[in-house]
């Protein structure tokens, strides 16, 4: 008797997607340090970003590294600075005053997604040095501006920041309310 092998079935191919979206993707396949450094180099905006997520994911205890994010900030690129301050806050990076200072004007910036960048990337980091820049956030049109915001002053600011917020708690946008009440409640915690 001879058997022959059964026809692929949907399932098994379905399965076979599924198993090589799994696989890691060639863009950031293991690279040594050395490499992903050299890649920040690149004219191409989009591979310096890919070069500082490789440097996050597969080197995020390189002081070698966390010093070239830190020159990032500095690039011309919006996008690139906008990653490099992410994979900072990310990384919950030591970093002193003159960096707060670097990633900062991010804040000012009339792209909104550069300024929910720099609020995210300031979450992560010892900002507490911040909060002067953070609060005008507060009384932003966008809604999400004002709920970012809301979200970094609960993890980088004091109790002091308390009466900026509490106005968001009558905003009309529900969302916005109820990260100001998220915020005020982490900070009267930390208060005790």
């Amino acid at each position: 008797m001879r058997f022959s092998r059964p026809p692929l079935t949907l399932l098994s191919m379905v399965l076979s997607l599924v198993v090589i979206s799994l696989l890691p993707s060639p863009a950031l396949a293991a690279k040594t340090e050395a490499e992903w450094i050299a890649q920040l180099a690149s004219p191409d905006e989009g591979k310096v970003v890919s070069a500082l997520q490789g440097l996050e994911k597969e080197y995020p205890d390189s002081e070698t590294a966390r010093a070239k994010i830190i020159e990032m900030l500095k690039d011309p690129r919006e996008k690139v600075r906008r990653k490099a301050a992410r994979v900072l806050g990310a990384l919950h990076a030591k970093v002193d005053k003159k960096v707060l200072a670097e990633i900062t004007p991010l804040l000012t910036s009339p792209n909104k997604d550069t300024v929910i960048d720099g609020l995210k990337a300031l979450r992560g980091l010892d900002a507490a040095s911040t909060v002067p820049q953070i609060l005008p956030l507060l009384a932003n049109p966008d809604e999400n501006i004002k709920r970012d915001a809301c979200r970094t002053l609960a993890e980088v600011a004091d109790a002091s920041a308390i009466p900026k917020i509490e106005p968001l708690l009558s905003d009309p946008n529900k969302k916005v309310q109820e990260d100001a009440r998220d915020a005020i409640a982490k900070l009267k915690l930390r208060q005790k």
